[in-house]
């Protein structure tokens, strides 16, 4: 399900909509690990109408790591936007919720029989397609973020050779994630750094309020 979903987040973040998909699987031994794991994706390509139309497979000596990759491909819209395209003054607005995943995980190191719904986030993210594609034609610059607010808006700032200012206090935490961390300075950190979020950071005309859309 991650693998699938992870690649759609990035469709997400163009506005696009999931027309294919191509996968490559190493197998390892002889065990029933992928056939559950392929279960997993078809749940996910199902969920999100994505044909699985390719890709390759490889034998490995038992043991041996194995390495999934998965591209997957969509269909833009008129406007695809790009890291490149923020603006000064453009307002920075990010659809999903922050740290609930790497919270996940963190109860998952704490005890691998965890259960709830920030582990349930961490295993199964939810890509933001629909958001995505009634934004994209408003959004001067987006992108998804899976390698934490902080880096991927200094990424998004810089290719648009423009600054960023965050106010930590907005970030969108979910009540899952307060209840867990809590919601101080170190918590809010802790969201805004930690990543595998795959939410959609946009930059936006300032006057735009994108909960007008029906997001």
């Amino acid at each position: 399900w991650k693998l699938v979903a992870v690649n759609l987040s990035d469709l997400a973040a163009k506005g696009a909509t999931p027309r294919g998909a191509l996968l490559s699987l190493t197998i390892s031994g002889a065990d029933d690990w992928e056939e559950r794991f392929l279960s997993g994706v078809e749940a996910a390509c199902e969920s999100y109408a994505l044909p699985l139309i390719g890709g390759d497979t490889i034998s490995l000596p038992r043991g041996a790591p194995r390495v999934l990759g998965m591209t997957a491909i969509g269909q833009a819209g008129p406007h695809t936007p790009d890291r490149a395209g923020g603006r000064p003054g453009d307002a920075l607005w990010v659809i999903g919720t922050l740290g609930d995943s790497a919270a996940g995980l963190a109860q998952l190191q704490a005890d691998s029989k965890a259960a709830g719904p920030l582990v349930d986030i961490y295993r199964r993210p939810i890509p933001q397609l629909g958001a995505g594609q009634l934004l994209a034609p408003h959004a001067h610059a987006m992108m998804d973020v899976s390698d934490g607010l902080l880096l991927d808006a200094r990424r998004l700032a810089e290719a648009s050779g423009c600054t960023a200012e965050i106010d930590l206090d907005a970030l969108p935490l979910s009540e899952g994630f307060t209840e867990y961390r809590g919601g101080d300075l170190g918590a809010r950190l802790f969201a805004a750094t930690a990543g595998d979020d795959y939410a959609l950071l946009a930059a936006l005309p300032a006057g735009l309020d994108p909960s007008t859309l029906s997001l």
